[in-house]
């Protein structure tokens, strides 16, 4: 009976030492690394990132629309020009013959010019404001109001 009981109790024994193993490689694979890094943003900080995300996306518009008005521009200068040229003919008066280019190039161009510039003004508007809801939110970080040359010690440089 005693020789029984022994082998019962070292095959408990041994799978206990299996079942503790698999838990302890659980709990390895389970842990996260100890280098990760900690990503906390304070609200301002948060804040600062999105207006300056906000203020990128308004400058990209704003270039965007500025170069849609320059290609109406370049397409509504030359179909302002003449696009009649005179023809003689001999014992009659000067006729003149005009192509329909100048009407496509208006048809084409003209929208272009009104949306970019329209695009511009509004981006530029957006664009402006965001810059100044960044300089406010910068301005509250520091103790100092004015708009003169200061040293800032975060940058290590005279700012404006």
């Amino acid at each position: 009976m005693r020789t029984i009981t022994l082998a019962f109790l070292s095959v408990a024994l041994v799978g206990l030492g299996v079942d503790r193993a698999r838990a302890e490689d659980e709990l390895i694979l389970t842990l996260e690394p100890e280098n990760t890094p900690a990503y906390e943003l304070t609200y301002e900080d948060f804040r600062l990132k999105e207006l300056e995300r906000g203020a990128r996306r308004s400058r990209n518009a704003l270039i965007g629309t500025s170069a849609a008005a320059a290609v109406g521009l370049a397409l509504v200068i030359p179909a302002a020009s003449s696009q009649c040229n005179s023809v003689d003919v001999p014992g009659q008066d000067d006729k003149y013959e005009c192509t329909r280019a100048g009407d496509a190039l208006l048809g084409v161009g003209s929208p272009l010019v009104i949306g970019g510039l329209t695009g511009a003004v509004v981006s530029g508007i957006i664009l402006g404001v965001r810059k100044g809801k960044i300089r406010r939110l910068n301005d509250s970080f520091t103790p100092t109001r004015t708009r003169a040359v200061r040293w800032d010690e975060r940058s290590s440089r005279f700012v404006f």
